[in-house]
């Protein structure tokens, strides 16, 4: 990191004279750091959105930034593990508040959003709503989804998956790989989704492959909506699903798994209504917006006890 970059950066927030310094994600957490009492500010809270991904990057300044924090937020109980373990942060400085996601409301309904986006009426629709990146496991997915459209095909039922995210470094891989496995009209790679609500009460199942997740709102969004949701069982994706969706949940990089928990939803309606259904009732109870807002608001006053907070 350039010294003069950051300094340049600490006086512009001088400017601003904030009270305080909320960072989010792991550069930002690291500069605000090292700059934060340069700034007036007079509280730091480090925010760490992932499981540790970045741990190659700037490595040492991490662990050097997080002495000078006084106070830590994390989004999952794994990434707290991260700063406690790795980073060496006391626990007592660490506040596990999960994300919370807003009530989605569908701007059309099911059978509109198919029929605008040629997507059979009587199709088995499954949709990853996530950024096509090297962090997640699109290409275990498809490879699950050639499966799961052959097995389907067989039974006289179209099978469609809906990629909906922004092409990053992985799309024009995966759609090579989609070529290559011959998914044809069985994938749609959809870019970036402003009507996310429309998309997700038009399909059948949310999908999530992954290497590697914080608490990840694709999840919680599908779960939101009364989806079922099949993924891969790593601590960030079987925190937001509980122990009850755990049950479809497959190995990383086991897209035999990850087919057969998804064919299993495929042909059981009332498995992925009731799976639905505790999904929603998990969002409601451990993730909502509120919830998250309120405990943010204790912790803040919490740090600044001299200085109460009026809302």
């Amino acid at each position: 990191m350039r010294i003069k970059a950051i300094l340049k950066f600490a006086w512009a927030l001088r400017r601003a004279e904030p009270d305080i310094l909320l960072p989010y994600t792991i550069r930002p957490n690291v500069i605000c750091g090292f700059t934060w009492r340069l700034t007036g500010a007079s509280l730091c809270i480090w925010n760490q959105r992932d499981e540790g991904r970045s741990l190659g990057v700037e490595y040492n300044w991490q662990r050097f930034a997080v002495r000078l924090v006084p106070c830590f937020l994390s989004n999952s109980t794994h990434a707290a593990d991260y700063l406690k373990t790795t980073l060496g942060v006391d626990p007592q400085q660490i506040k596990v508040i999960p994300n919370g996601v807003e009530e989605l409301t569908p701007q059309i309904n099911r059978s509109i959003w198919r029929t605008q986006n040629c997507t059979p009426q009587d199709a088995f629709v499954a949709c990853m709503v996530a950024n096509l990146h090297h962090y997640k496991d699109h290409a275990t997915l498809l490879q699950a989804w050639l499966l799961v459209s052959n097995h389907l095909q067989q039974c006289n039922r179209q099978a469609v998956l809906l990629l909906a995210g922004r092409h990053d470094d992985t799309y024009e891989s995966l759609l090579t790989l989609s070529k290559e496995l011959q998914l044809n009209d069985n994938v749609r790679f959809l870019g970036k989704v402003n009507d996310v609500a429309s998309l997700l009460n038009a399909v059948d199942i949310g999908v999530f492959s992954s290497h590697f997740e914080g608490c990840p709102n694709g999840i919680l969004e599908c779960m939101s909506m009364g989806l079922a949701v099949a993924g891969t069982d790593i601590p960030g994706i079987r925190e937001a699903v509980g122990e009850d969706g755990a049950l479809f949940l497959s190995p990383p990089n086991d897209f035999e798994s990850l087919a057969n928990n998804i064919l299993k939803l495929a042909f059981d309606q009332e498995l992925r209504k009731i799976a639905g259904e505790k999904n929603r009732r998990r969002i409601e109870t451990f993730f909502s917006v509120n919830r998250m807002v309120e405990e943010s608001q204790k912790l803040i006053q919490t740090a600044l006890p001299e200085k109460p907070l009026c809302y």
